[in-house]
């Protein structure tokens, strides 16, 4: 193409499946952090099985790992990559630690050591930007509530980051389908088996990251890293592997397997819906873009502030967080993330996404 431009990206709806299970997410804390019960109604549904949560933040994981293995093909050089990885996460990152910063002003007890004093103000910061450090709480803030946490959601965002890097190891073969798929496959036998065979020493290591959930998480990634190292609309019988995909997922729920068996017919599911294209998807891309980036950054300091301030019952916790992060998010996308990303063309030459 002229100029060495990528194309626009496709409107399909992974633009709305990305807006529901951010959605989800907010859906399974208003339950956990009003002390309502530690499930939400898909959980009493399936017995425990499943939580909205777990649906939201895996289903994120499978649309990343197919998304960014597609840009890491198009990429023109591991800097090229990693520049626009960096934009995508951490201006819509720091953003949202600002604001929560600035939010909890207002809730900080008054008989602490002065806001602006306490260190744990800035390492809060500090070790959420550097991503591999937990820091949830701020000593005072949020006491006596469910969860002290500022923001729970963020534990994902190093795994995901962690993610991409792996990703990595395709860069050098990126030309050559048989090799990336390759790749792709050990990194997700490695995902899968690790746990199964080396269980007792995958549970050990917590430090510098927790090995199981990276593991965990990782499955998700690179199994919709897999789905993309194949032309979608030439894999056969889709209509077939979607219902039986769907029919495995029930029979998961009815017998209470390994979580695992869900990993394959989930992901298909989801590649299924999302690479197909509906009114709503166009009009989300059109309209309000991609907000659920925000939604996620959001949507779990406003639930704490909302029950700090108003004491509000679930269901009117689960409406007011829904509209204001759809709100942040669709800010957050407009004024920070988009215009991150349009930045690229400082960092790179000829690079439009």
């Amino acid at each position: 193409m002229p100029n060495q431009m990528t194309p626009s990206r496709e409107v399909n709806n992974f633009d709305v499946l990305r807006i529901v299970f951010a959605w989800f997410v907010v859906i399974s804390h208003s339950y956990f952090l009003n002390n309502d019960n530690i499930s939400d109604p898909l959980g009493w549904m399936t017995g425990n099985y499943l939580i909205f949560s777990y649906i939201g933040v895996k289903g994120f994981f499978v649309i990343s790992g197919y998304l960014i293995f597609q840009s890491l093909i198009r990429s023109q050089s591991v800097y090229d990559y990693l520049v626009k990885r960096v934009l995508r996460i951490f201006p819509g990152l720091i953003m949202a630690l600002v604001l929560s910063l600035l939010a909890l002003y207002f809730v900080y007890p008054s008989n602490n050591l002065p806001y602006l004093l306490n260190p744990e103000i800035y390492t809060y910061f500090t070790d959420n930007v550097l991503l591999f450090k937990s820091h949830f709480n701020i000593p005072g803030v949020f006491e006596g509530m469910r969860s002290k946490a500022v923001n729970g959601s963020l534990w994902t965002i190093k795994f995901e980051f962690l993610c991409y890097l792996f990703l990595l190891l395709v860069f050098p073969f990126r030309k050559s389908t048989k090799i990336f798929t390759l790749i792709i496959t050990i990194l997700l036998g490695c995902c899968i088996f690790l746990p199964i065979f080396f269980s007792t020493w995958v549970h050990a290591v917590q430090r510098p990251i927790q090995l199981e959930l990276l593991l965990e998480l990782g499955s998700y990634f690179f199994m919709g890293s897999f789905w993309a190292c194949f032309t979608w609309d030439e894999i056969p019988f889709k209509k077939w592997a979607f219902a039986t995909s769907v029919t495995i997922i029930l029979l998961c729920i009815l017998f209470k397997t390994d979580r695992i068996f869900l990993m394959i017919p989930l992901s298909f599911v989801i590649m299924h819906i999302g690479k197909k294209k509906s009114v709503l998807a166009s009009w989300i891309h059109n309209t309000i873009g991609d907000p659920s980036y925000g939604m996620y950054l959001y949507a779990f300091p406003l639930q704490q502030l909302l029950i700090y301030a108003l004491k509000p019952t679930t269901i009117r916790l689960l409406a007011l967080s829904t509209l204001l992060s759809i709100l942040m998010g669709i800010i957050s996308w407009f004024w920070v993330e988009k215009r991150a990303l349009a930045m690229k063309r400082y960092f790179l030459k000829g690079d439009t996404r």
